[in-house]
C-alpha cells in the first residue's frame, strides 16, 4: 500500500511539473499578443515603424505556429519573448521617429526667426 501511494505521489509530481512549462509558454504568448496588439493599434507605429511592426508580427506568427504544432515549450516561450520585444521596439521606434520629426520641424529657419 505504501509503495502504491509513493508511486501515485511521484506520478502527480511528474504531471504537475509537465504542466508548468505549458503554462509558462502560454503566459509568454499572451504577453506577446498583447504587446503586438498595442503596437498594431498605434497610428504612429503604423506610419513610422511599419517594418518593425512586420518583424514583430512574423515573430508572433512563429510563436503561434510552434505552439499549435506542440513544439518544445521553451521554443514557444523564446519566440513569444522575441515577438513581445519586437513589438516594444516598434513602439519605441515610432516614438523616436516622431521626436526626430518634431525636432526637425522646430529647427527650420522659418520657425526659428532667422533672417537672411
Amino acid at each position: 500500500m505504501r509503495k502504491q501511494l509513493a508511486l501515485l505521489g511521484l506520478a502527480l509530481a511528474v504531471a504537475g511539473c509537465a504542466a508548468v512549462p505549458d503554462a509558462v509558454s502560454t503566459h509568454h504568448l499572451e504577453n506577446a499578443r498583447a504587446a503586438y496588439r498595442a503596437a498594431a493599434a498605434s497610428p504612429e507605429v503604423q506610419s513610422r515603424a511599419a517594418v518593425e511592426l512586420q518583424v514583430a508580427e512574423r515573430s508572433l506568427a512563429d510563436a503561434e505556429r510552434f505552439y499549435r504544432a506542440d513544439a518544445d515549450r521553451a521554443m514557444v516561450a523564446h519566440f513569444a519573448y522575441l515577438a513581445e520585444q519586437r513589438a516594444r521596439i516598434a513602439l519605441k521606434t515610432a516614438e523616436l521617429r516622431a521626436a526626430e520629426a518634431a525636432l526637425a520641424t522646430s529647427r527650420t529657419p522659418a520657425s526659428s526667426g532667422a533672417t537672411r
